[in-house]
């Protein structure tokens, strides 16, 4: 596959970005800053507010203040399926596969294509994912049927049937053996390549490690830190808000 990717684009961006549930501040002031092409992951203890800024991002959930841009747009206000348009893909922390219906139905209601300059690439990530998690030899197999692994497998390759430009994927390893997460994080890395951009919300730091290459560390609603893998893991005050000693 052919690279395609400008690393000085920022693709998704966010800017003093608030929301609060009730009394509890979910994110606060976040200013995040994606570049195309990039492999980002956000980590953080339990409650820190990962899975709402993804929520925030994706517009299941809306601010209550700030602004959210997608490839130079703004999409604060858009719903869901205007953002899934402009190339938003989206894994959430549980399945939502169709339990009742096979690999290969599933990924067919997902391939509602988004227009992009590039469907080849697109379709080559696409047919990358459906080859290494084995899907299109099983294809005939219900969803229901299916391990834990090969049903995180499917939905990010439901993600990929759409075309998009970027990824998000909420704990895509939850549950996995440390072999069927090494596995994962290999073919992420690949579909990383070839300039899609992906951002991960993950507990297992040896795969944060490994795929990478560039960590958010956010505590209570805020972005704490960011750096690289080594940056991230070497630092004292990432450790401490981890081990609660803050």
């Amino acid at each position: 596959m052919s690279m395609l990717t400008d690393s000085n684009q920022i693709i998704i961006s966010t800017h003093n970005l608030n929301k609060k549930f009730g009394g509890i501040v979910a994110a606060k002031d976040v200013n995040l800053s994606v570049n195309t092409g990039e492999f980002r992951c956000l980590i953080g203890p339990n409650g820190a507010g990962k899975s709402t800024l993804f929520s925030l991002l994706c517009g299941i959930e809306r601010a209550d203040s700030g602004e959210i841009r997608i490839l130079n747009k703004e999409v604060t206000k858009l719903k869901p399926f205007q953002r899934i348009k402009l190339g938003l893909g989206l894994k959430f922390q549980t399945n939502r596969a169709f339990q009742s219906l096979s690999i290969k139905d599933n990924l067919s209601i997902s391939n509602n294509k988004i227009q992009v300059m590039d469907n080849e690439i697109a379709e080559e990530r696409y047919q990358l994912a459906l080859s290494e998690f084995k899907l299109k030899s099983e294809g005939a197999k219900l969803a229901r049927e299916l391990p834990h692994n090969m049903l995180q497998w499917l939905e990010i390759t439901m993600i990929l049937a759409s075309f998009p430009k970027i990824v998000l994927l909420d704990e895509p390893t939850a549950g996995m053996s440390v072999e069927e997460t090494l596995f994962t994080g290999s073919v992420l890395k690949r579909l990383n390549a070839t300039g899609l951009t992906i951002i991960v919300v993950e507990h297992d730091m040896q795969f944060v490690k490994d795929v990478a290459n560039k960590i958010t560390v956010l505590h209570e609603g805020e972005i704490f830190s960011e750096g690289t893998a080594e940056e991230v893991s070497n630092s004292e005050e990432v450790k401490n808000i981890y081990l609660g000693r803050d």
